[in-house]
């Protein structure tokens, strides 16, 4: 685990240095001060929809941090940590990390700017904030890691991946959508819950959101056994 570990670390430093990092942080910080240009918003609706909006974000980002690295450097660091299990995992750990930095920005600005209208306790909702834009990275690190070069050779087809899946969590996600909406993550639906101690439905979101994470995480690892 320490070289996986050691690896994840280079990975994300190659990352920042190559200042691929900069875009999609620039990009998080402008849809989260447009997101919060309208006016103050209760903290289930704020952050239910940033968290939809950063969901194309972390996706794009997880595919430029997994693609940093060129083809050859990554056959030697499959070598180095010793397995192909160990070198992908070190690639996911990489990309979860750096979603971090726009977690704490989705979550604080908007509390510095005063666009949150919050009622009762503020911790509550701040631990609600960090929920679903976990739980939105998570899905959306799959998504990059589908359309990360290893998987997907041509730009175009992982270009369509990274716009069609954020588009059919927009649309398919809100509760006035039939069926469909359950093909996809419920980040926006989560604006609904109302009160951060609603558990079963913070409970039904969680597993609906890891199931689709492990059905994304399974589906790279079976891509990459059979491109590498």
């Amino acid at each position: 685990m320490t070289r996986t570990l050691a690896l994840a670390r280079m990975r994300l430093l190659a990352y920042v240095r190559s200042q691929r990092a900069w875009m999609p942080l620039l990009a998080t910080l402008a849809l989260i001060l447009g997101a919060h240009a309208g006016g103050r918003a209760v903290p289930n609706q704020a952050y239910a929809f940033s968290a939809t909006l950063l969901f194309a974000v972390f996706g794009w980002q997880t595919k430029l941090l997994l693609d940093t690295e060129p083809d050859e450097q990554r056959m030697l660091a499959r070598l180095a940590v010793g397995s192909g299990r160990r070198e992908l995992l070190a690639g996911l750990l990489a990309a979860g990390a750096a979603t971090v930095p726009a977690i704490l920005a989705a979550i604080l600005i908007p509390l510095a700017i005063g666009a949150l209208q919050v009622r009762g306790p503020l911790a509550p909702w701040l631990a609600f904030g960090l929920w679903i834009h976990l739980l939105s990275a998570g899905c959306a690190v799959g998504v990059g890691a589908l359309a990360s070069r290893v998987v997907v050779r041509p730009a175009g087809w992982a270009a369509m991946i990274l716009v069609a899946a954020p588009v059919a969590v927009l649309v398919f996600g809100s509760r006035e959508a039939a069926v469909p909406r359950w093909l996809v993550p419920q980040l926006f639906a989560a604006a609904h819950i109302e009160r951060p101690g609603e558990l079963a439905a913070i409970g039904l979101v969680t597993a609906h959101a890891a199931a689709w994470i492990v059905v994304l995480l399974a589906g790279y690892a079976a891509l990459r056994r059979g491109r590498t």
